[in-house]
């Protein structure tokens, strides 16, 4: 009983402070700086129990001038066409559905996400009717034709979803040319610049790792040879240069006098014909060469 006394006590101490000094109760931070001079003002926005109604908005800011003329009318130095078409499509939302006015302290002026779905429907398809300003300059977007949504999600930009599948259709014309918007990503080693226009080799177009380097192309790895990079690879700055020379009784001349034994005297690029250590596919290699 005496717990209910303390709260019809209080209750009409706590609506007279709000009232009285709403900024020390309810305010939670400082407004964005085209409503400083509003700053103590919570009425001109705000209707106690009501919220903040469009109507308190539109009083200042009509949609049809939004983006053409400032809240006293006068017209803005450099109108926006994109955000003036914008806001007469949303006439009929709240405002507060995309905009809120506040800062939280530390984090910066707070800011609702547009609904995308309001849009009518030409607009949800025409992107660059308002985020053509956002276009990057770089060479994948100067050629896209796709609507941006193909990509991009309407909360944010990143991260996006490409499909090169609908990029590099051969009836758009697309070369498949990794390097045409990818020669930036290229690093700067001898691997990479030995190859020229063939990142699918290794690379799938979700990632670019973990890549897929299909060695067997090259040399299989079997039980006699692991897979330890450095036994053959032993020039870090090169990995085009190999050595045979780096495990098990290989030397330069039991090597040279093998091979000329058997009259073969070109034996310097040893996977040309060793693609494993198979020594019968070795003699086939070399005599379809010579063949």
């Amino acid at each position: 009983m005496k717990q209910r006394y303390i709260f019809f006590l209080i209750l009409p101490l706590l609506m007279i402070a709000v009232v009285l000094w709403p900024g020390l109760l309810i305010n939670p931070g400082s407004l964005s700086e085209g409503h400083e001079k509003l700053d103590g003002g919570c009425l001109s926005c705000h209707t106690p129990l009501f919220g903040t109604p469009s109507s308190k908005c539109i009083s200042c800011h009509t949609a049809k001038e939004i983006g053409l003329k400032d809240a006293s009318g006068a017209e803005l130095a450099k109108p926006d066409s994109s955000t003036a078409l914008l806001h007469k499509e949303l006439a009929a939302l709240e405002c507060i559905a995309c905009h809120a006015e506040h800062a939280l302290p530390g984090k910066g002026l707070l800011f609702a996400s547009l609904d995308h779905s309001s849009l009518v429907e030409e607009l949800q398809k025409n992107c660059a009717a308002c985020h053509d300003p956002d276009r990057p300059d770089d060479v994948l977007h100067k050629q896209a034709e796709l609507s941006c949504g193909e990509c991009h999600a309407t909360k944010r930009w990143e991260p996006t979803d490409f499909d090169h599948d609908k990029w590099l259709r051969v009836d758009r014309g697309r070369s498949g040319d990794c390097a045409v918007c990818h020669e930036s990503d290229q690093p700067d080693d001898t691997l990479h610049r030995e190859i020229k226009n063939t990142c699918s080799y290794c690379h799938d177009t979700k990632a670019w790792e973990p890549a897929d380097f299909d060695h067997e192309q090259w040399f299989r790895f079997d039980r006699d040879h692991p897979a330890g990079c450095t036994v053959c690879h032993d020039n870090s700055s090169n990995y085009k240069l190999y050595t045979c020379y780096g495990c098990h009784e290989h030397s330069r001349r039991s090597v040279a006098a093998e091979h000329r034994e058997e009259g073969i005297r070109e034996f310097n690029n040893c996977v040309e014909c060793h693609r494993s250590s198979n020594e019968d596919e070795a003699e086939r290699l070399w005599r379809n060469k010579h063949r």
